[in-house]
């Protein structure tokens, strides 16, 4: 079945069921620092616009009516370097993983973001999140010094648009 992606609000029923399904993904693979049940919640409720425009936005991936994965692109914020996009709360799900929706979320934000005029996109991960850092690797992201605090992240890559 085909997978259609679409830009939706982190808060509607398909933007959360992706946040929470996100924050599922963190407490299965690191129990002893996974976040909260109410993480979705508290992570709306401390910035209920970043990933809305015009300071960002939200993409999900769905199967039918299932909705198997979602990322974030933020134009804005504390921590987003000048001119640059930063990539935040990427998910697949892992049913659909090794399909190439990592790939085609990865593209369709690179596409948002030189519609929007920048020039650079950023993002951090974690150590034990290897297929994800190979995709960074894949679609051209190279490792980089820390652009934020982020206690989770092991690893911060950029990649220039233009």
């Amino acid at each position: 079945m085909e997978i259609a992606l679409a830009a939706v609000r982190p808060d509607s029923p398909d933007g959360l069921a992706a946040l929470r399904a996100y924050a599922g993904e963190l407490a299965r693979r690191w129990p002893d620092k996974a976040p909260a049940p109410t993480w979705t919640e508290e992570f709306l409720a401390d910035d209920p616009l970043a990933l809305t425009p015009p300071s960002g936005i939200f993409v999900v991936a769905k199967q039918g009516d299932r909705v198997v994965g979602g990322a974030g692109l933020r134009y804005e914020g504390a921590d987003v370097p000048p001119g640059a996009g930063e990539i935040k709360r990427m998910w697949v799900d892992p049913e659909v993983r090794g399909q190439g929706l990592g790939t085609r979320l990865l593209a369709y934000l690179t596409d948002l973001a030189r519609e929007a005029g920048l020039r650079r996109l950023v993002l951090d991960t974690a150590d034990d999140l290897l297929e994800a850092r190979a995709l960074y690797a894949r679609e051209g992201f190279v490792e980089t010094e820390p652009y934020n605090a982020n206690p989770y992240a092991h690893h911060w890559y950029t990649r220039d648009l233009w």
